[in-house]
């Protein structure tokens, strides 16, 4: 009998071995110290000798295992979350460290008067009971908006053949930006071109790594673990299964020299792939603007897309004219400036009734560690003395509302100490209006946890007139910069000069096609939603609500992903289009507005402000041939009025009526 023990296993590493020893029985065990030592057991079947899985089994006798979501409730098969212990063989805690015992040993809420361990493990039941280890949940990780498990993509990876081993590691580039880079070891050569071919019949496009490193062997740390701190970087360790060919032409060059820039590599062939490269949709915009900006051609995202080999956008942007890139210029100072179009929306707004703190952006974040109070708050001025719009206030002036930048702003840090049973109440207090005319729009707050050393609540809150989600990130990222004593490079430009390029001649002339193009599509007259409810609709708006969470399940979560990747679109695309179906059957309606928040793309500093898409839909029914049943065809016209370019987005929608 072999037990394994200590790291996950692969059970397809068991192959060869299998074959010499037959008669031996192959035990695998989940423990942990704070159980002294075994949780789980599970005696390997032959069937499952060669899957990727780590199937740990059933609990031992005297110990239970509750696998739960955030709010402490038990998920269902096949959904992941993090594995709790409880039972006789749980220790009593940590040895002379109270608060490390409190953070990890937490009452049961299954049996009151126990307590359960929080192993900080991700793993999902089976449908016959046993359990299937995920990995760590700090192996948990969120890019470009989608949470990953990586211990699910290095799965995918091993079940691939000839694959032995595999780690996928979240990389962070200079930028800031994280990227999934998978390594592994292999019987043979893979290209990524086979490799992304491969994954993408079980995972969604966010889920497949931007880079792919094949190893001999992992490297191993003194007691046999995978070493992760000494996996090489992945720039230059691709293979595209391409063979290099230097660029012939200047543009080639040129095109060369960007991708090299935006990719982090030190050569690129001609023939190479954008997105087989670590190329995605946020790398291709990035490529876009660098392309207007050093070679004067306005290439589109669709283009990148089309031709997205160096040789082929090459040859596509010889045939395009020049369109010489400008950049937004330094506005001369002056007493006050104009607002932007969102900008001046939403002072419009804050003015209604009710609507005051409709439009604050509050934050909390929880911080540990030894804090030095005086440097925290000083790179909070930093930051101000940096950004103009933190300096700004807005006012009307004959008649118009205009944005006034100050040198200097009053700002404290509130600091307040408090128990973790008042931390809720004091965050309710600290969200309160903002005057538009008295600057800084930004609050920060910071309370001190009594009950634990070095713990520390940040409140912050910011008026959506200076702020948006992105920008929340830029100032956080800034903040730790300043903090640890890191140069921040100086800003070109302002918000403040976007806002005047804004009222430029030129961005008039191309605001009034716009403007145009909006005013026909909602020429006459507007249709008003039919929606049958409970109750009349109040004669005055309120802005009261509450949030309904509601899960859906793996099958249908995947069935919209891959409706997503078959239609080209997005999945927030594809829950839109469903929700105007949905809006359609409930009221019968065949022309319907629905507006949606989306991120500006002419922005500056970290002042990026959302703005509001309209969406006119327009349904008709069209009998399907040799079918009894009518269909759905949704047309949406959506684009931004006055900060993107006019075009028609077409979405076709099939449901049955």
């Amino acid at each position: 009998m072999v037990i394994f023990g200590g790291e996950a296993l692969s059970p397809q590493l068991l192959k060869d071995w299998r074959e010499k020893y037959p008669a031996t029985k192959l035990i695998n065990m989940y423990g942990i110290t704070e159980t002294t030592v075994h949780v789980t057991y599970k005696e390997i079947t032959e069937m499952e000798i060669g899957q990727a899985r780590s199937n740990i089994g059933f609990p031992i006798p005297t110990l239970r295992i509750y696998i739960l979501d955030a709010n402490w409730q038990c998920v269902p098969i096949g959904v992941a979350g993090e594995m709790y212990v409880a039972g006789e063989g749980l220790a009593r805690g940590y040895l002379n460290r109270p608060e490390l015992t409190a953070d990890r040993f937490v009452d049961n809420p299954f049996e009151p008067g126990s307590k359960m361990y929080k192993t900080g493990d991700l793993a999902k039941w089976l449908g016959d009971g046993n359990i299937e280890y995920l990995g760590r949940i700090d192996h948990q990780v969120k890019i470009r908006g989608y949470r990953i498990e990586l211990g699910e993509v290095e799965s995918q990876v091993t079940k691939l053949a000839s694959v032995r081993e595999a780690i996928v590691l979240a990389r962070e580039e200079s930028s800031g930006e994280k990227l999934l880079c998978a390594y592994f070891v292999a019987d043979r050569q893979w290209t990524v071109s086979e490799l992304r071919n491969e994954l993408s019949q079980e995972l969604p496009a966010y889920m497949i790594p931007s880079y792919f490193v094949q190893l001999e062997r992992m490297p191993l740390t003194s007691n046999g673990k995978v070493d992760r701190k000494a996996l090489p970087s992945p720039e230059g360790s691709i293979h595209t299964g391409a063979e290099y060919v230097a660029p012939r032409t200047p543009l080639e060059a040129g095109l060369a020299r960007i991708w090299e820039q935006l990719l982090g590599l030190d050569q690129v062939s001609v023939n190479d792939n954008f997105f087989e490269l670590g190329g995605h949709s946020l790398r291709a915009t990035a490529l876009v603007n660098k392309v207007h900006q050093e070679l004067n051609i306005q290439l589109s995202l669709r283009e990148v897309f089309r031709f997205p080999t160096i040789g082929e956008m090459a040859g596509a942007v010889s045939a395009m004219d020049k369109d010489t890139y400008s950049a937004i210029p330094v506005a001369d100072a002056q007493e006050h400036y104009p607002v932007s179009s969102a900008q001046k929306r939403l002072y419009i707004l804050h003015q209604l009734e009710g609507a005051e703190q409709g439009y604050n952006m509050p934050g909390i974040m929880l911080l540990e560690g030894r804090l030095d109070r005086n440097r925290f708050e000083a790179s909070f001025h930093a930051l101000i003395r940096r950004h103009a719009v933190l300096r700004s206030g807005f006012e009307l002036v004959g008649g118009e509302p205009v944005q006034r930048v100050l040198d200097t702003v009053d700002f404290s840090v509130e600091y307040s100490k408090a128990g973790e049973h008042e931390v809720q109440q004091r965050v309710k207090q600290f969200i309160r209006a903002f005057e538009l005319d008295q600057p800084p729009l930004l609050r920060v707050g910071l309370i001190e946890i009594e009950e634990a050393e070095d713990r520390y609540v940040l409140l912050f809150d910011m008026h959506h007139i200076i702020s948006d989600g992105v920008s929340i990130g830029i100032v956080l990222q800034e903040l730790s910069q300043h903090y640890h004593g890191e140069s921040v490079p100086p800003l070109r430009i302002q918000y403040k000069d976007y806002a005047v390029w804004q009222q430029s001649e030129e961005q008039k002339e191309q605001l009034s096609k716009q403007q145009a193009y909006w005013l026909s599509q909602f020429r006459g007259e507007l249709p008003v939603l039919e929606l049958p409810t409970d109750f009349v609709r109040p004669a005055v708006q309120k802005y009261d609500g509450v949030t309904l969470p509601f899960r859906v399940d793996k099958q249908v979560s995947e069935g919209l992903k891959q409706i997503a990747a078959d239609t080209g679109t997005t999945l927030y695309m594809v829950l839109l289009a469903a929700y105007t179906v949905l809006l359609q059957k409930y009221t019968g309606q065949g022309d319907i507005v629905v507006g949606t928040p989306i991120a500006a793309g002419h922005m500056a500093n970290c002042s990026r402000l959302s703005v509001c898409l309209s969406t006119r839909l327009q349904f008709a029914r069209i009998p399907k041939a040799g079918s009894r049943s009518d269909r759905i065809w949704m047309k949406s016209r959506a684009r931004c009025w006055g900060l993107m370019s006019i075009r028609t987005i077409r979405l076709k929608i099939w449901s049955k009526v």
